[in-house]
């Protein structure tokens, strides 16, 4: 029999009654969806009113093209006053002075956002934070390179990240590439340098000891696409563009530096997201960036990177793709911000913002130090 014959040959009263019975299932699915739903975003109420509380001050284009349009560096000074930059900015004509009290504001703003956050957050926040070990261990390498001192690497730093200040300190007084290698056991950065020790004493080169370091921080960020309450198709989109802007990144200037693709392929993050390892190597394997290009036809990077060719043959600097590669994940972590208003979205969003924001600012205030002229400002930062 059919299931239209049951039903009709069935008492209305029970047929009501199963109705009914049927009604109240769906209505108690209903339910508990919205309540795992709100139990889930309650905590990030708070947290967006703030988050959307800082988007609302970020600079605008306008605000940007008076920055870049002002006669010198005091009257840079003087327009950030009023913005969220004026109680750190200092009125030193010194870049390095001055974008360490950059540095200063966005230690702030993830000191606040990691505060106010709930725990599955604070753990991606702190995965980010991590970038600024590297960018930290990167800059006391450099400066031992070249023979700085102690207190002038100190100023140097950025106030983020999981390694402690007085470690920090202790790591600008050694002398040493080993010192310092010596110096981080007992952190995870440890290991990762030991094994590309013997490749620096043997080249004289800090590449392969940043290139190890940049590599094994994307392994984590890719990781962390697959936590538990962080594994929306959205958020491994996000981290995937990284990873692939990333890789894409190393192999641009592979190209310039004429580094050979079996040394690319030990840097580059194998699990790429749109750019998969065979695509990869042959990226690596490219003779030129105009065969970088070709190899990217038929991906989002490709037009992409094709837009600014003209660019690239003009200044022969690889810069002008990474800021359009930035100006890209920027745009993402926007959209993450939309697709995904409760949760991890809007606090990503930000900070992308914020980063890109805070790299604007240090250009255009290189530039009125070193009297560039505004047209040559305004093609070093993203708007």
């Amino acid at each position: 029999m059919e299931i239209s014959q049951i039903i009709a040959g069935l008492p209305s009263n029970i047929f009501i009654i199963l109705m009914v019975l049927a009604g109240i299932a769906i209505f108690l699915v209903l339910i508990i969806y919205v309540i795992k739903y709100l139990m889930e975003n309650a905590p990030f109420a708070y947290v967006n009113a703030r988050v959307r509380s800082m988007e609302s001050r970020l600079l605008d284009s306008q605000k940007l093209s008076e920055l870049i349009e002002s006669g010198d560096i005091v009257e840079v000074m003087g327009i950030l006053e009023d913005t969220d930059y004026g109680t750190y900015i200092t009125t030193s004509n010194d870049a390095l002075l001055i974008e360490k009290s950059l540095d200063m504001h966005l230690a702030h703003v993830y000191k606040v956002l990691s505060d106010i956050s709930p725990g599955k957050s604070k753990k991606i926040l702190k995965l980010f934070e991590k970038r600024y070990d590297v960018q930290n261990i990167k800059t006391i390498l450099r400066a031992k390179y070249v023979g700085m001192d102690a207190e002038s690497t100190f100023e140097l730093l950025i106030p983020l990240g999981t390694i402690p200040e007085n470690k920090l300190r202790e790591l600008c007084e050694v002398k040493t590439v080993d010192e310092i290698i010596n110096g981080l056991e007992g952190t995870e950065y440890a290991k990762i340098l030991s094994e590309e020790l013997a490749t620096y004493e043997q080249t004289g080169r800090l590449m392969s000891l940043e290139l190890a370091l940049d590599k094994y921080i994307l392994e984590n960020l890719w990781q962390s696409a697959n936590m538990e309450g962080t594994n929306e198709d959205i958020f491994r989109e996000f981290i995937g563009a990284m990873v692939d802007i990333e890789n894409l990144k190393i192999i641009l200037r592979s190209k310039v530096d004429g580094i050979s693709s079996d040394n690319v392929l030990k840097y580059v993050l194998k699990a790429g997201y749109e750019l998969p390892q065979w695509k990869l190597k042959e990226l690596a394997e490219s003779e030129s960036i105009e065969g970088v290009i070709s190899s990217l036809e038929g991906t989002k990077y490709g037009t992409l990177i094709s837009e600014h060719l003209e660019e690239y043959e003009r200044t022969k600097s690889v810069y002008v793709f990474e800021r359009a590669l930035n100006a890209y994940i920027v745009k993402i972590g926007r959209n993450l911000s939309l697709r995904q208003p409760f949760g991890i979205g809007p606090i990503i969003g930000l900070l992308t913002s914020k980063e890109q924001e805070i790299r604007n600012l240090k250009m255009i205030i290189k530039g009125k130090i070193e009297g560039l002229p505004s047209n040559e400002i305004r093609e070093l930062i993203t708007i």
